[in-house]
């Protein structure tokens, strides 16, 4: 494996808030500055050169006193590390609040250079075409991260927007034993066999408007059908019914309802697991954010693994 072949890449950006991916819905976005300070790290995973972006803090090398929590953020399908970077905002929170943030690089998505996906089980393009081995990519990044800085092993966290999101199922399945908790936004659980039966932590927030993952599940749009080839999506209950038996919650959720965004909270399950579902009414397929939909996604998830101070 090659390691070390790393560059500081620093960035003053204004740009959207839309989570590039799986040909997200049109909307007018507002504009924020978004300041990223982030190193690029590389490693060949089958004899392929991969990457990913990671914001650490400083005084996180390996032998360092202090453990720190790691989440992984995995972008869309069309989009890249750098783009869910700036799109999510979570650098920000990771400096303020003392955790590693990594953004991996998915592979070749189709024929425009930059455009990325993941192997996600059912979605998307070359990557599953080629049957990229994505879980091996992510494994072999966590233990890069883990050799160059002092992190919490119980503590490593996944947020996937669509594609990314999908990604983030697969990685519960198959590298559960790793994964303390996951986020996944505009996602679909499109696993098609999951051995795995650790409880974990789940956050699912997902729009009744979406058109490329629908919330009611069944075929992709048109448009990112073109681009990414035709794939079914599993629903929102249907994920939630996975994560209920996994889980082993019991009861009914709580349910709170603020303006179009509507929260049920699992409670009452195995091992001290959670379980929430956030549903926005009318929501496209994007990263929420509270200017446009009331509701933050990367603030929420923050809260939800604990990572805030």
């Amino acid at each position: 494996m090659r390691t070390g072949a790393r560059s500081r890449v620093i960035a003053l950006l204004l740009a959207t808030v839309a989570l590039t991916g799986c040909a997200s819905a049109a909307a007018d976005q507002p504009k924020i500055d978004v300041v990223a300070q982030s190193d690029v790290y590389y490693l060949t995973v089958d004899g392929v050169e991969r990457s990913y972006v990671a914001h650490v803090p400083e005084g996180a090398a390996a032998g360092a006193p202090e453990t720190l929590p790691v989440l992984v953020v995995l972008h869309g399908a069309g989009g890249n590390g750098a783009k869910a970077e700036i799109a999510t905002g979570l650098s920000g929170f990771a400096k303020a609040d003392n955790f590693i943030v990594a953004y991996p690089n998915g592979t070749q998505a189709a024929q425009i250079e930059h455009q990325l996906a993941w192997n996600a089980d059912g979605c998307c393009a070359t990557p599953r075409l080629n049957d990229v081995d994505d879980v091996e990519f992510i494994s072999r990044m966590l233990d890069d991260i883990g050799e160059r800085n002092a992190i919490d092993p119980g503590r490593i966290y996944l947020a996937g927007f669509s594609n990314g999101g999908m990604m983030s199922y697969r990685l519960s399945c198959e590298l559960g034993d790793r994964i303390a908790g996951i986020a996944v936004v505009g996602g679909a659980f499109n696993v098609s066999d999951c051995d795995s039966d650790e409880p974990t932590d789940v956050l699912i927030v997902h729009g009744t408007g979406d058109l490329t993952v629908p919330y009611r599940g069944g075929p992709t749009n048109e448009r990112a059908a073109a681009r990414f080839g035709q794939w079914v999506n599993a629903s929102v209950a249907d994920a939630k019914r996975v994560w209920v038996a996994r889980n082993g919650c019991s009861g009914f959720p709580s349910e709170d309802v603020e303006g179009t965004v509507t929260r049920e909270t699992y409670d009452d399950c195995d091992d001290d697991s959670r379980l929430e579902v956030v549903t926005i009414a009318g929501g496209a397929h994007v990263w929420p954010i509270a200017p446009v939909s009331g509701f933050d996604a990367s603030e929420t998830l923050i809260t939800f693994f604990g990572l805030g101070s």
